[in-house]
This record gives C-alpha cells, structure tokens and sequence, in this order.
C-alpha cells in the first residue's frame, strides 16, 4: 500500500483528489469536519422544488467534469440546460436588459453608450505594452479598462465578477483570477488579437469527445437530482475511506518530512500520515499550518481575502398577471446597486439571482418557480430567514417590474464565508511564494484549496487530481 496519504476537507478538490489514490490502491483517508461531504456543492429538495447550495451549473465544455463523471459512471445522467438558458439579463436603468448574445445584438443592445460601445470595438486596433514578468499585474479593472473602456469594464465585466467571485472588479488581479485571458491580451497585444491567434492555433485539433450527452460549448449540464450526485459517486467509491464529522484541531509535522506526521482531531484522536492534503479555506490551512505564531511566509495564507455571501432559495408563485421571463437569470452591475449595507428601493441590493426551474426540468412543481439569489451577507446580516424571504421576493418584484410581490411556498438560506477567496493583486506569486516555502519546512504537506488554482467545480476536480498527481508520480492535464 505504501505511504499513508490524509485528505483534510472532503470538497469536490479533496474528494477528487482521495478518488485517484484510492483507484491506485494507495492508503487514504478523507477527514471532513461537517456532518456531509461536497463544501459547498450540495443539493436541497423541499416540497418538489429543488436548489443547490453552491454551484447551480457546469460548462459543457468542462473536460475535468465531464471525464470524471464518465469513470464514475455517472456521465449518462448528466442533463443539458433548456435553450432558454442562454438568455442572461442585466439589471441597467431600472430594468432588466439582455446581454447581447451576437455583433447585431450588441450594436442594438441600450446597456452600453455609443461611445462605450465605439470603445469596445476599436479594441483590436490599440496594441498595448507586454507586461514583464516582474511587473505587477493590474486589477482586473485597470486591465480592461485600458483595452475596453470604463463603461464596458463596469457594466458587463463588473456585473461577471460579481456574479463568479461574489467582489467587485477593482478588488481583484488580472493575472492572478483570470490567468488565461491575460495570456492571450499580454503575448499578443490585445484581447481579440489575442483570442483570433487561439482560435487559429486550435484550428483542425482532433478532440476526443467527452463523456456524457452531446451538447454545444455553450451549455450547461447538471443531474437530474442536481450535483450533490457527482458527491454522492465520489463518497461511494471512498466508501469507509471517508470519515464525516472529523474535525481536524491541529497537524504534527515533526521535522514536515512525513515522519511522524499526524491529524489531531477534537476527539483527541490523532490519525498518522506520511502526507497532509489540505484541501479547505485558506483560513484554516493557515490556522492548521501554525497561524500567526506558525512561519512568517505561510502567514499569507491567513491574510487572502475571502467573498461572505449569503444565498435566499425562494420556492414561490408569481403574482397574478406575472411570469418568470424567460432565461437563466440576471446580474446586477456595481454601478447599479445600492450602497453596500443599504436596501435601496431603486435598484436590488442582490449581487444576481438565477432561475433554476428554468434552467433545468425537476426543479419545481407545475405553476411555481425556482429562484436563488445571492447577496453580500454584509447587506443582509441580522435578518431571519422568513425576513430575507420577504426581502428577496420584494428584490424580485422590483427587477421583474412585478406589481405584486410573488407567493412564497419554500424559502432556505445558505450563509457561506471563506469559500470564495478573492484572488486580489500579487496572489498568484503569494501562493508561489508558500508553495516554495511550503516544500522546505512541511514538505509532507499539499494545498488543494479553491485559493491555489480555481474557485469553479472544473478548477476544484483538476486541482485535487493534479495534487494525487503528484503524489502518484503522474500528471493531468488542465491543471492551471
């Protein structure tokens, strides 16, 4: 069997990556702190409506998904997003407004000026500077507002970023949360020069096709009893190899060489390895690792800054007259919302909401909805569950331009902190910088945390199978 590998945290990172070693036949235990496995990847059904409390979709094109899910044998499960799926709104001016999905539609969309959208299109004629690679990158925001405009930036990247990390555009590193695309802009001067010599180099590559349904890269794909399906295979194949409930208080790193090694639980039992994953927040790697008191480099661990957001679940039946429009949902722009800690009654204080039974059928009962909205805690924070129902609802009618507040049949909240890191400016040489510390003081340590490489479920499975990887003396593709 060899060494004795132990996978703190029993996400989809620390879950994926104890799948591999177990399949090899090494010796593996999952320690997971929470009474269930999958973080933040979970699904709650409540009187025929259905939610998930993390993610809601994958990108059909997510190959690490897709092919773990077909070694599962999961994959002829997998369902794909209605076409309506693929119209997304913007709450702009009072109203929702559709994301143009085309040329001819973004020349007639109202969400941008003539000027931004003037900005946004002579784009490929301004060749910028190539950033060294000692220079600090950009925020995000300097990044495309340089190459787009400041409306464009604001309006369609600032509402994205909103709707992926759950922060503002300014708080966060081009490179650092969007790595692929500063590649392409910095190696050929410009976003669009950058993705035609993608597209030309990518021209006439034979793929593989993936496992599950055919489906274009545009869509989305889930189960039909959502994805706490992909954890539930996971935690079959681990079997007794996972343990819930197990909450780790300390690590022993005697010497960090393995030897000795151990996860000290609360129970007081302390379970030996040769090698530590830790595969949870930032926070707790950094608390695990020593903390304040431990060594002065892994202290950056404890100083990345996360996202608190808090989603409201709303099983309800629009008020007579009304409908839920057609489409995956909408996001709200920084510019458009109300102060943070405010509840304006102008705009939605809610960074988006999604509209779950329209993306996938089984999602609610015949004459009712789904709907998810997800707010900064920050706007939130004090309010009872039936409280943040009512607001939600109220922040519906006022987006949809409903006349009455709709019937609200189920409502469930989810407060989540920690588990959205925000990879601001410089995180990605801070986390090469623990790396590297890492290897010399606690060489029998990994990181496998959604703040090394990733916060989307396609990132986590390809970061927990890079570090078994490793550690089996292979190497995946599609790690970044």
């Amino acid at each position: 069997m060899g060494e004795r590998v132990v996978v703190v945290g029993a996400g989809v990172s620390g879950l994926a990556c104890a799948y591999d070693l177990a399949r090899a036949g090494r010796d593996v235990l999952v320690l997971e702190a929470a009474p269930r496995a999958g973080g933040v990847v979970g699904t709650i059904e409540a009187e025929g409506f259905q939610f998930e409390t993390g993610p809601n979709t994958i990108p059909a094109s997510a190959a690490a998904f897709r092919t773990l899910a077909g070694e599962l044998g999961i994959a002829d499960r997998l369902i794909v997003s209605s076409p309506d799926a693929k119209l997304r709104f913007l709450f702009h001016r009072g109203a929702l407004r559709p994301l143009p999905a085309g040329p001819g539609a973004f020349l007639r969309s109202p969400l941008l000026s003539f000027a931004g959208k003037r900005r946004v299109l002579s784009e490929p004629l301004r060749k910028r500077r190539r950033l060294a690679p000692d220079e600090e990158e950009p925020t995000f925001e300097a990044f495309l507002t340089e190459r787009i405009g400041r409306e464009a930036t604001r309006t369609l990247a600032g509402a994205f970023v909103r709707g992926v990390y759950a922060a503002e555009i300014e708080e966060l590193g081009a490179r650092s949360a969007f790595p692929r695309l500063f590649a392409l802009a910095n190696e050929h001067g410009g976003l669009v020069r950058g993705m035609l010599a993608k597209r030309r180099a990518s021209k006439g590559e034979q793929t593989a096709p993936l496992p599950g349904p055919a489906a274009a890269r545009t869509d989305l794909l889930s189960f039909p009893r959502g994805l706490r399906e992909l954890v539930d295979a996971l935690t079959d194949v681990l079997g007794d190899r996972l343990r819930t409930g197990a909450a780790v208080r300390a690590l022993a790193l005697e010497g960090g060489t393995g030897a000795g090694c151990a996860a000290l639980l609360e129970s007081g039992e302390r379970i030996p390895a040769d090698v530590l994953v830790l595969a949870v927040p930032a926070p707790v790697a950094s608390r695990l690792l020593g903390g304040p008191n431990g060594d002065v480099e892994l202290g950056a661990l404890g100083r990345i800054s996360h996202a608190e957001v808090t989603l409201c679940h709303l099983g309800l039946t629009p008020p007579p007259g009304a409908a839920l429009p057609a489409g995956f949902g909408f996001l709200v722009p920084p510019d458009e919302a109300p102060p943070e800690g405010t509840m304006g009654r102008a705009a939605p204080c809610v960074l988006g909401t999604l509209f779950p039974s329209n993306i996938f059928p089984g999602r609610a009962p015949a004459g009712a909805v789904a709907v998810s909205s997800f707010y900064r805690t920050a706007d939130v924070r004090g309010l009872a569950e039936p409280e943040l129902a009512q607001h939600a609802a109220r922040d519906l009618a006022l987006a949809l331009d409903w006349q009455a507040e709709p019937e609200i049949h189920v409502a469930r909240t989810q407060h989540w902190s920690d588990v959205i890191p925000r990879y601001g400016v410089g995180h990605d040489r801070s986390m090469a910088r623990i790396e590297r510390r890492l290897a010399v003081v606690a060489p029998a340590v990994r990181l496998a945390g959604s703040y090394t490489r990733g916060v989307s479920v396609e990132e986590c499975i390809a970061r927990g199978r890079a570090v078994a990887g490793e550690l089996l003396g292979t190497r995946r593709e599609g790690a970044r």
